[in-house]
């Protein structure tokens, strides 16, 4: 019970253990012949870099940056890195650099790689009685709390793949950064905004007059750190030297195009003398950052407009990728290069946010289910012998995406046929290798590894106090929403009214059904009546207190018993199997 509840609902971030044997060869992510991957590397070596007076940039020390400014009195730290330990070890790094107080964090969006590091730099740039004040979008936190929420496991395991966690990388790099800085002993200290806001705030920090400016592109809750008096603008994850991730393989919510390029509009408008982007090196002088702004607007808008242009001619998603490249001009510049985004995954991330998953063509309305279709292939074929012999064929011919395209049909029907995973496994490889991109490489080589060794991910337990503190009840709820076993209870309703102690606020969970109801309020006729403090359900439910103990000290039951509870939240026990590779899951 301890490790099923603590699987689900607070791990954070992504990683895993290896399950097949220490023996097997490892698969390689770096091309040492990649230039630009090379030159990227360079970029990203370890370093802390004054780009102006009074301020520096760490680079090098995780996936993004983290950036210092210093005030007349105090310090400003944008983005605090993932983990606590890269937190720390950069935090040291500004320390040696000025003896005054942090006086604010500002969080230039969600992403773990922002945010997670936040508590080591107030343990190391804080002063005792001066208070940190820690700003972001008024959004930040309901998004960082996401993570823990509905969609962790599979979006864990998209990222694990993608960023290669259990590559053998050598020089290889992840486009934007150095590496995601993660292992299974890594520590997290988030910190919730105090000041938030919607639009724009002005305020005074440190000595300095700065503004945040709502700037969705990359994440809903960018922002822009606009300092006048210095001409400098931190854009967060809004532009990096590579083409934009305006769609990740790894899963996310629709990120709006055409607001991103409104919001390098904005950008535009400003007299920028420093640009500071969160992953890699600040772009100095007016005109360099205006031009560099420019080209990364157009190729933004240039992608949105084409692709528009051609879904309103009837073309599908393929035909779409197959007609639309960059201009020339905006090809050939360093910072859109397809080394994070591809246009390819651009346009269809245009196409369906925009109009759906559907294409157009009705025989797509209501596709033959995956293990049908790899019937009907095998038919077409001749049989399942003939099937195998074309994979074999296209195997030696090397035709790696028609070896991945018939291995799909041939594990569909014999998930066991050792001779297509090996095929599978060496066109994975291939492709891999021949990826430029290092999101895609990583992908492609992840799962070779995991269909060769048998590697699976096991998110970590990255709960603590503070973490649990800041967790809220809606987000809890969330979780145990997505976790239902429906088909346990098709023909059953039970209610539970839960009365937390410490905040005098009554909540109710109705499974009705196959179907859960959370409302904040009592239900009447409940089958079991609840009474603890919040701290108490989200140890419970976090795995930090044994299950028996907790429910006979720590919950009081005026009706039902905790037998019965127990009983309910079983209904809420996720697998605990990772997601497999496709097409691997269960037919």
């Amino acid at each position: 019970m301890h490790t099923t509840y603590s699987y689900w609902l607070l791990s954070l971030l992504l990683f895993l253990t290896s399950c097949g044997s220490p023996d097997t060869e490892p698969v390689a992510a770096d091309t040492p012949d990649d230039e630009a991957m090379r030159e990227l590397t360079h970029e990203f070596r370890q370093r802390v870099e004054q780009v102006a007076d009074g301020v520096w940039v760490a680079v090098g020390f995780g996936l993004a940056n983290s950036i210092l400014i210093e005030g007349t009195d105090g310090l400003i730290v944008i983005d605090t890195m993932e983990t606590l330990e890269a937190g720390l070890e950069v935090a040291n790094r500004f320390r040696a650099l000025s003896d005054k107080p942090l006086a604010a964090i500002i969080y230039t969006h969600n992403h773990a790689d922002h945010v997670f590091g936040a508590q080591s730099f107030v343990d190391v740039l804080a002063h005792p009685g001066r208070p940190v004040e820690v700003f972001g979008h008024e959004t930040t936190a309901y998004y960082v709390h996401r993570i823990v929420s509905e969609f962790r496991p599979i979006i864990s395991a998209r990222s694990y793949r993608m960023f290669g966690t259990k590559l053998d990388r050598g020089a290889q790099n992840d486009g934007i950064g150095i590496s995601l800085r993660i292992n299974e002993e890594s520590d997290f200290g988030f910190i919730e905004p105090t000041r938030t806001f919607s639009d724009t705030l002005l305020a005074t920090v440190a000595g300095l007059e700065i503004r945040l400016l709502h700037a969705p592109g990359e994440t809903n809750d960018q922002l822009f750190v606009w300092i006048e008096s210095m001409g400098l603008l931190a854009v967060g994850d809004n532009l990096y030297r590579a083409f934009p991730n305006l769609y990740t393989i790894r899963g996310t919510p629709h990120r709006s195009v055409k607001q991103w390029a409104n919001s390098l509009d904005l950008a535009r408008s400003l007299p920028v003398d420093l640009l500071v982007p969160s992953h890699g090196s600040a772009i100095k002088g007016r005109e360099h950052s205006l031009q560099i702004l420019t080209d990364y607007r157009d190729a933004i808008r240039f992608v949105y407009d084409q692709t528009v242009r051609y879904m309103n001619q009837g073309y599908t998603p393929d035909e779409a990728v197959a007609a639309i490249e960059l201009p020339p001009h905006l090809a050939k510049s360093p910072y859109l290069r397809e080394l994070y985004g591809k246009i390819e995954w651009s346009v269809k991330a245009v196409y369906a946010g925009n109009l759906g998953w559907f294409d157009g063509n009705p025989s797509t309305l209501r596709p033959l289910p995956p293990l049908e279709r790899a019937q009907h292939v095998q038919a077409l074929a001749g049989g399942f012998d003939a099937l195998t012999t074309a994979l074999a064929n296209a195997d030696e011919r090397g035709e790696h995406q028609w070896v991945l395209e018939l291995s799909d049909h041939v594990l569909r029907l014999d998930p066991t046929h050792e001779a297509a995973r090996s095929a599978r496994v060496r066109a994975l490889i291939a492709r891999g290798q021949n990826a430029s991109n290092p999101n895609e490489r990583q992908y492609y080589l992840s799962s070779a590894l995991e269909l060769r060794d048998g590697v699976r991910f096991t998110p970590l337990d990255t709960s603590s106090e503070v973490l649990l503190a800041q967790l809220p009840m809606t987000t809890l709820f969330d979780s145990l929403s997505v976790n239902l076993r429906a088909e346990d209870v098709l023909e059953t309703e039970i209610k539970v009214n839960l009365f937390f102690t410490d905040t005098e606020q009554w909540w109710s969970l109705w499974v009705r059904r196959g179907v859960l109801e959370v409302k904040k309020s009592a239900l009447e006729g409940a089958d079991i009546e609840v009474h603890t403090d919040e701290m108490s359900l989200k140890r419970l439910l976090g795995g930090k207190r044994n299950v028996v103990a907790a429910l006979a000290t720590d919950f009081d039951f005026p009706v039902g018993n905790a037998l019965a509870f127990g009983s309910f939240l079983k209904l809420f026990a996720p697998e605990r199997k990772a997601p497999e590779p496709a097409p691997f899951a269960a037919n």
